[in-house]
């Protein structure tokens, strides 16, 4: 008899080792984060994505679209007609399934050429903006009828149009999206893009970004988070988009010590199904007065400056927070321990009541 309760015991002990040794997902419900504005880039190769470059010295693209006036001979005027800039699509879709919401904000730099400046006519320039979600004509502007601009300085300027007709209100899972630009002038123009400062594109609100547990373990301090799309962080880590404030003092993450800001892989988080890994950052604080319980981060994957998608400002004290000296590896003692234990012990009682 005993040496059978002893067997059970012992595949009790396999089964249950194994369930509690299967790494934890924390849900969704975990995260906290809102409706905030995410600002879609213009890339390289047509792509479109919240990356932005860290590197503020990274050249812009330059391109000239097609021509899209028409001069009568000897030049005695001109007529124009509308032209495609280009269109921009994401190469890949959210990771998880996505709320979106108005304004949707559409932006792009320009100036007209040095060609165009010294011929006779102004650019008078307009524009058309329309945005595809997975196919379908969701958000247009246009300012046709409400006037027209002009560029003749040495850097582009930056045109701006918004529209709160946004005709979806959430993207599933792997949603591409679509930006298509037209112009018509009677100059000729150049764009640019895919810079920090020439940031063109479109910003809409979206819950793509989710904040999840922060860390204080002697002077470091961190946090963790989900975003929709899988962007470099050491790009914003480096353009200081992501970063530290230390009793209303940000921190220079190009001053932080060796290894720091810290990027490493959080937590895996279930959205519906579908596990998305986090992203932990972490600061150094060489300051032992500093109340690290106090602090806040802003977040943004573009310039802090921007009115499209400002920065996201989370206190610390608003996210659950991991143990002093806790690594996200174990958050704590192992699920389930106890009980491993207190089998452990009944099957040795067991042997010895048998010997």
């Amino acid at each position: 008899m005993y040496p059978k309760i002893a067997s059970m015991i012992c595949v009790s002990m396999f089964i249950l080792t194994g369930m509690f040794l299967i790494p934890v997902s924390k849900a969704e419900e975990g995260l906290i984060g809102g409706m905030e504005h995410i600002h879609l880039n213009m890339k390289e190769t047509n792509d479109l994505s919240p990356e932005t470059w860290g590197d503020e010295t990274h050249k812009a693209i330059k391109e000239n679209p097609p021509r899209s006036w028409t001069s009568y001979p000897l030049d005695a005027g001109r007529t124009r007609e509308w032209k495609d800039v280009g269109t921009w699509t994401t190469s890949n879709g959210p990771g998880f399934d996505i709320g979106l919401g108005a304004p949707v904000k559409f932006n792009i730099w320009w100036r007209e050429t040095d060609q165009g400046q010294d011929d006779s006519y102004d650019a008078q320039v307009q524009y058309r903006f329309r945005l595809f979600i997975d196919g379908v004509d969701s958000a247009f502007y246009t300012d046709e009828g409400q006037g027209s601009h002009e560029c003749t300085e040495p850097e582009p300027c930056e045109w701006t149009g918004d529209t709160n007709d946004l005709n979806v209100t959430s993207a599933p899972k792997g949603t591409i999206f679509e930006l298509e630009i037209e112009y018509w002038a009677f100059s000729d123009i150049e764009i640019y893009y895919d810079n920090a400062t020439f940031d063109s594109g479109v910003a809409l609100s979206s819950n793509a970004i989710k904040f999840g547990k922060s860390k204080i373990d002697g002077k470091t301090v961190g946090f963790d988070f989900v975003q929709a799309w899988d962007t470099k962080v050491e790009e914003a880590i480096e353009g200081n988009y992501i970063s530290l404030f230390v009793e209303g003092v940000e921190l220079n993450n190009f001053e932080q010590n060796s290894g720091y800001p810290k990027i490493e892989e959080g937590y895996s988080y279930d959205f519906n199904g579908t596990a998305v890994m986090s992203t932990m950052v972490t600061w150094y604080v060489d300051d032992e007065y500093a109340k690290l319980d106090q602090v806040s981060f802003s977040f943004s994957l573009t310039g802090k400056d921007s009115t499209a998608a400002p920065p996201i400002i989370v206190n610390i004290a608003d996210l659950p927070r991991l143990g002093s000296g806790i690594s996200k590896d174990d958050d704590g003692a192992l699920p389930g321990f106890e009980i491993i234990l207190s089998i452990a012990a009944i099957a040795f009682a067991a042997r010895r009541t048998r010997n």
